[in-house]
């Protein structure tokens, strides 16, 4: 499986419930389309310790697909292009991530996070310190297969870049709040949202 994970700021101007209700309403539907879409997430961030404060991200989409092939076939439809323009009313900056999933810790929970490895971090090592979490009920790690700007969208790229993306989930926020405040890694607590595929 292919997962590609995009980094979000939402655009100047625009308010946190307005680039919410968008995302949710209006751009979302778009990317349902894709396809070969297989799973659709979005992974709204509701707080963030300092070093993922400092990066600006508002939100994580992830599209999952069968392999490349599917995933190259939707990037380059009529679909993403209506995606690519629909992104510049509320999209200040994105990057795109596509990694391969790996499941090391099955289960999950109501309280989300996303927690970022930095290129110049030890991933293994962080893979470590959060499986040792005594709350986490569930993490997948995502390897990255190549980083850099959404495909032919004219919304400027945010320059951020990672050497794993890790997604956690916890039994409730006071888990999750717990479990992270001594995380030294970008980490972001999110509210996450499935929309199925509609192709």
């Amino acid at each position: 499986m292919i997962a590609a994970i995009s980094f979000m700021r939402r655009l100047a101007g625009v308010e946190p419930d307005r680039f919410r209700r968008h995302w949710l309403e209006i751009h979302g539907p778009l990317v349902q389309s894709f396809a070969g879409l297989r799973r659709y997430e979005q992974c709204h961030v509701q707080a963030a310790n300092e070093p993922a404060a400092a990066l600006g991200i508002d939100g994580f989409p992830i599209l999952f697909f069968d392999n490349d092939s599917d995933r190259k076939l939707a990037h380059g439809s009529k679909a993403m292009a209506d995606c690519n323009i629909d992104s510049r009313s509320f999209i200040g900056a994105v990057t795109r991530v596509i990694s391969t999933p790996v499941p090391l810790k099955d289960g999950s929970g109501p309280a989300c996070a996303m927690i970022l490895s930095r290129p110049d971090d030890d991933p293994d090592r962080l893979q470590a310190a959060l499986l040792a979490l005594p709350k986490l009920a569930g993490l997948t790690r995502y390897n990255p297969l190549e980083q850099g700007p959404a495909p032919a969208s004219t919304v400027p790229h945010l320059p951020v870049a990672v050497s794993a993306v890790f997604q956690a989930w916890f039994a409730s926020p006071e888990d999750r709040a717990a479990a992270l405040a001594t995380c030294p890694a970008p980490s972001f607590a999110v509210e996450e949202i499935w929309l199925p595929p509609t192709s």
